[in-house]
């Protein structure tokens, strides 16, 4: 059964983690899942807070507003990424082939008469 003191370990790791500046964001990313993971398992097994987990408890929720707050700044990079690696390729394919979006039947005579 876990504890409230590892769950609190757990979240200042992950507290940790998030506030990092890393280069490679793929796996900063694949360890905040592993460690929300982990997490939201030990709290389906996490007994009610007594008098002297509380203080603990409120330590907790002040981590995971930061948390949130820097997973929120994390998931609008991504975003921003995602973006214009999209607009990077599209620029890409426009200089590859500048016809592309010509349409093709522009100028050319059909005779229906026959």
């Amino acid at each position: 059964m876990a504890t409230w003191e590892e769950f609190s370990a757990i979240t200042r790791h992950l507290e940790g983690v998030v506030q990092r500046k890393t280069l490679n964001r793929s796996e900063q990313v694949g360890e905040i899942e592993a460690l929300i993971d982990k997490r939201g398992n030990m709290m389906q097994t996490l007994p009610e807070p007594g008098e002297t987990e509380k203080h603990i408890v409120r330590d907790v929720l002040e981590r995971d507003k930061t948390i949130n707050q820097r997973l929120e700044m994390i998931f609008t990079g991504v975003k921003e990424d995602m973006r214009n690696n999209k607009k990077q390729k599209s620029t890409k394919n426009q200089y590859t082939n500048p016809y592309q979006n010509v349409a093709g039947s522009d100028g050319m005579f059909l005779d229906s008469k026959k």
